[in-house]
């Protein structure tokens, strides 16, 4: 286990956890963040509320850069990882390339890429399907250049400063519908969010003064939900219950008290990243991508 920083004694601070829905299969894929230079993959079946842990990540994977396939098979994903031993990797595996960011498209709860493009221009990454075996980028072309090509997948990329708002497409795909965007949110905090519904459930999207983005849950229905002030992550599920993730735990809400599904938090990275051999960088990532 990671030792937390400060003073001895002192807990971890508590796993961010995020998700994404499948639209069409009772399925789900939890991001799980902490400590910050880490993320694990997790496979969530929400009929059976089996939860198989995946791949660690050494790095960042972009949440709000990701979608999941509608029938829950496959993943796109943007992941980050600046490290000299990991552009070193890749540059053993792709002569001539200098590669921190990229998208990949991989089988959930594994990392390991199926598709592969380079994001490390500083303004390409991520994507979302059009259906179970089409993408859309964000890099540019109509065939974006591919380190890996995915069998099976048909993929377009964008014209101009054309840009998929994943995030955005996400969230409609899945019932969330927009209820208020303000003139101004770039900085603007909690005054000014962007304000998504769905059923009594509302996602504020904030951006602060920094520029650093989060996200607020606030309840229209009967009573108050415990812990969805602090909720990292709220949904409804295929089942049509209401979950969510605080606290580094994931909770199923049974009429007016949440039940826990799992514990996040003793989970915790291995104590070194292995070494990776040239020829998998950056394809597989604990398994490193």
């Amino acid at each position: 286990m990671n030792r937390p920083k400060g003073p001895t004694g002192t807990p971890p601070a508590p796993a961010r956890i995020w998700g994404l829905m499948a639209r069409d299969a009772s399925t789900a894929v939890l991001f799980r963040r902490g400590p910050s230079r880490w993320t694990r993959l997790y496979l969530w079946d929400t009929r059976t509320d089996h939860i198989t842990p995946g791949s660690w990540f050494h790095g960042r994977l972009y949440e709000w850069l990701s979608d999941l396939s509608p029938d829950g098979r496959h993943l796109l994903y943007m992941a980050h990882n600046e490290s000299r031993r990991r552009v070193q990797a890749a540059a053993q595996r792709f002569p001539g390339r200098e590669m921190w960011t990229w998208t990949a498209l991989c089988r959930p709860p594994q990392v390991r890429a199926l598709g592969l493009w380079d994001a490390s221009d500083g303004t390409s990454g991520g994507g979302v399907f059009t259906s179970n075996h089409a993408l859309h980028l964000n890099h540019p072309g109509l065939e974006p250049e591919a380190l890996q090509e995915p069998v099976g997948f048909t993929v377009r990329g964008t014209q101009g400063r054309e840009q998929v708002d994943v995030f955005l497409t996400t969230l409609n795909r899945t019932g969330w519908r927009l209820k208020a965007w303000p003139e101004r949110w770039r900085g603007m905090g909690e005054a000014h969010p962007i304000i998504f519904q769905k059923r009594a459930l509302e996602l504020q999207l904030i951006c602060s003064s920094t520029f650093k983005r989060s996200v607020r849950y606030l309840w229209h229905g009967a009573g108050p939900i415990p812990l969805l002030e602090s909720a990292t992550w709220a949904e409804y599920d295929q089942q049509r219950r209401l979950v969510l993730a605080a606290q580094g735990c994931l909770y199923e809400l049974r009429g007016t008290a949440l039940h826990l599904l799992m514990d996040f938090n003793p989970d915790q990275p291995p104590r070194k990243p292995r070494t990776v051999p040239a020829a998998e960088a950056p394809s597989s990532a604990s398994d490193q991508v």
